[in-house]
């Protein structure tokens, strides 16, 4: 493009005066600035109406916005669906299965020794499959629980002489649990003997053995009676209730 096509020559060559070229720019319409104007009437009626109207819809409809608008005066619930089975049987479990599931997690501290199996490491850490001191009755295991057993001792006819440390900061609760998942796992029992130990037997027998201050020996263990039961009362395996 001419370069000479962007001048105003009439304005160059003096053909048209300044004054006329200012009036000429006054009689443009102004544009208005921008964020200014005003609104219509019309518009604000029409608003003003919306919110009336819509509000008080709102309201009338909203119950005073309480939560019983979300429930019905004669709602009933629709019963849950049933997932197969006796929905009240499967939830009931027996008593004693939820001790022996309680004691298997307290025997979780004796795996590294004595095994998941119970069957100990051989020449090193005698196995309670078997055991003398896990069968018959449960004074004696309770005494070794609480006080620990330092050797030599026998277990099955074969001699170990490592230090079983006590479990007396286990509560009588847990020490229960676990000798019953000992003797009810591990144990060879008695006709009619059912291996469980409750809390209240344990309780007795931190009691009883108060006294020892040291690791039992073997001589020191085998002078309480092979049968002997720690004090008690049984109780129902179904539901825990004393007999």
């Amino acid at each position: 493009m001419d370069p000479a096509e962007d001048k105003n020559l009439d304005y160059q060559q003096g053909t048209i005066s300044t004054v006329e070229l200012h009036d000429s720019i006054r009689r443009e319409t102004s544009l208005h600035p921008g964020g200014s104007g005003s609104v219509g009437l019309s518009v604000i009626v029409v608003a003003a109406l919306i919110l009336i109207f819509g509000g008080g819809h709102l309201f009338s409809t909203s119950n005073g916005f309480r939560d019983s608008i979300y429930v019905s005066e004669n709602y009933v619930p629709a019963p849950r669906p049933s997932i197969g089975g006796d929905d009240a049987g499967a939830a009931q479990v027996a008593w004693i299965d939820k001790w022996m599931s309680e004691g298997k997690k307290v025997y979780n501290n004796c795996i590294a020794c004595h095994q998941a199996s119970g069957l100990g490491i051989p020449g090193q850490f005698p196995p309670l499959v078997g055991s003398e001191w896990v069968d018959g009755g449960t004074k004696r295991l309770g005494a070794i629980l609480l006080h620990g057993i330092n050797g030599p001792f026998k277990v099955g006819g074969q001699t170990y002489n490592q230090l079983m440390p006590a479990w007396n900061n286990l509560n009588d609760e847990k020490l229960a649990q676990v000798i019953t998942y000992i003797r009810r796992e591990f144990g060879s029992l008695p006709e009619g003997e059912d291996g469980v130990v409750t809390t209240e037997m344990m309780k007795a027998a931190r009691e009883e053995f108060k006294s020892q201050t040291v690791p039992y020996t073997e001589a020191e263990l085998l002078a309480i009676p092979a049968d002997a039961q720690l004090s008690g009362a049984k109780v129902n395996p179904e539901t825990g209730e004393p007999l």
